[in-house]
């Protein structure tokens, strides 16, 4: 027992700090659901479904402003997400963290349809018009992410506000 506890003593020091998140749960673990089960399950329509996904899991933790998504993705564990750019139509974000560079090694061509759709519900429910969010790889180890809304398109929500 002793030993067992010793080895697992070594581990801890040697893993990353963000490779484990708070819960204790390893990133062995999460990525085995995230990058390896789940789109075996989802097949071809894996981005389309975790797209839409992300928008719901957006509605049950609504933000108000984009500072909060950048922090709900660090703490969710979705990687280091900044504004890279802004004009009145369109918004680009960079995603960057170890854990994406270990989802390239894993697969080929890795989704990150839950993150955009969670994105363009954020962005559509703050500023009252419809969004969409498109990703693209943008070197093996960022994504991009382009948002865009159309001011002429309000929501059902934002008429006479």
């Amino acid at each position: 027992m002793e030993q067992h506890e010793d080895i697992q003593h070594n581990e801890e020091k040697t893993i990353e700090k963000d490779s484990k998140p708070a819960a204790g749960v390893s990133v062995f673990a999460y990525e085995l659901l995230k990058n390896i089960l789940i789109p075996d399950l989802l097949g071809k329509e894996e981005r389309n479904i975790l797209y839409w996904a992300g928008r719901n899991l957006a509605r049950k933790f609504p933000l108000g402003s984009t500072e909060e998504i950048v922090h709900f993705f660090s703490e969710a564990g979705w990687g280091n997400l900044i504004i890279a750019e802004m004009n009145k139509n369109e918004m680009v974000l960079e995603l960057s963290s170890s854990l994406i560079n270990k989802r390239f090694d894993l697969q080929d061509n890795p989704t990150f349809g839950l993150e955009a759709g969670f994105i363009a519900e954020q962005i559509q429910n703050q500023r009252k018009c419809v969004t969409e969010t498109y990703e693209t790889l943008k070197r093996k180890n960022k994504i991009q992410f382009t948002v865009q809304w159309d001011r002429k398109d309000e929501t059902a929500g934002s008429q006479g506000a």
